[in-house]
């Protein structure tokens, strides 16, 4: 109902508002922008029969489904979204002092505008990655389900009980932690690395993106605690690094630079808001949480069009696979599969 929907957007709220610093994300976009637009549809049903009406084949009564409306239409509702993260921030500074989970450190735009067309051609990339990672993660549940791959492996994973299955995906991501120890938990450390690094060699960022990819695609996918939030800043802000590495080395080859490139910094921070973005639609979202953590005016363009492009792109890759995966098993789709048979 209406209050669940409060509650969910509340806790939301206070929870990005005390974990990452930034309550304006919390309140105005993450609550509303997210959750506001997954309420399900009310079903108004009324009388058409006139009571002076004799006509039996007359329906009596009528139903129809509208949208609700946004929580923010009701004072109560953003008062309550407002409250948790404020004080969610407050009660998080008092214990754990101003520090924010990612130290930006000083970088330089220097033309944003003229590289426009990076950060929009990053957010495609970008949009492509969290696409990617999407299949990938239902890959993983339909693999933990018993629903994907050979038979062998479908009754092997159906006969696991559901309460074993988190332990042997907790299992896998610490195989994989053990070779890269730096993708394990939120990432926020190699990320803080990355940020205060003026460079990072481009096969290392490539390895840690996958293995990232991979382990907390194991963790959605086997019912570990977890979620994607955290995560997607960490493959967001890979995959700006790599962008970055790969145009400026073909700058180097070139011999000749059409504009002076931003530092490394700034990609990776573009390149979080827009794999934040395109995981969540919420480009509005991605693009406040980054502007709160580094206060800086200039980055909202780059931030706002690569998280708008990643946002679309994200979208068409997501709908591809799902379309392609209907292709292939019909019968795991159910109603939603094409059977003219």
């Amino acid at each position: 109902g209406l209050e669940d929907a409060i509650i969910s957007a509340a806790g939301a709220a206070a929870g990005v508002a005390a974990g990452f610093n930034a309550p304006l994300s919390g309140v105005f976009f993450f609550a509303l922008e997210i959750l506001q637009q997954n309420l399900p549809p009310l079903t108004i049903t009324g009388s058409t029969k006139s009571p002076l009406s004799n006509d039996r084949n007359q329906p009596e009564t009528w139903q129809e489904q509208v949208q609700q409306d946004y929580l923010s239409s009701g004072t109560q509702s953003i008062t309550s979204i407002l409250l948790a993260s404020v004080l969610s921030a407050l009660v998080s500074q008092v214990y754990l002092g101003d520090s924010l989970a990612l130290s930006v450190p000083s970088y330089n735009l220097k033309t944003p505008l003229v590289e426009l067309p990076m950060y929009l051609l990053l957010g495609v990339v970008s949009g492509v990655v969290a696409g990617s990672f999407t299949a990938l993660a239902q890959t993983s549940k339909g693999f933990f389900d018993g629903t994907i791959g050979p038979p062998i492996v479908k009754d092997t994973m159906s006969a696991i009980p559901q309460y074993a299955k988190p332990a042997i995906g907790g299992l896998l991501c610490g195989l994989i932690g053990l070779v890269f120890p730096q993708v394990l938990f939120f990432g926020y450390e190699t990320l803080n690395t990355l940020l205060a690094r003026t460079t990072m060699p481009t096969d290392m960022i490539v390895v840690l993106l996958a293995a990232k990819t991979i382990a907390t695609a194991i963790s959605a996918g086997s019912g570990l605690v977890g979620g994607t939030f955290a995560p997607s800043l960490f493959l967001g802000g890979m995959t700006g690094a790599a962008f970055h590495n790969v145009v400026e080395s073909m700058f180097i080859a070139s011999h000749e630079s059409p504009f002076e490139l931003a530092d490394i910094q700034a990609y990776a921070l573009v390149g979080s808001a827009g794999v934040l973005s395109a995981l969540f639609r919420a480009p509005l979202t991605a693009s406040l949480l980054i502007f709160e953590l580094t206060r800086d005016y200039d980055v909202m363009l780059p931030l706002l069009a690569s998280a708008g492009v990643g946002s679309v792109v994200g979208d068409i890759v997501e709908k591809a696979f799902e379309e392609e995966r209907r292709d292939r098993d019909a019968v795991s789709w159910g109603d939603l599969a094409d059977d003219e048979s």
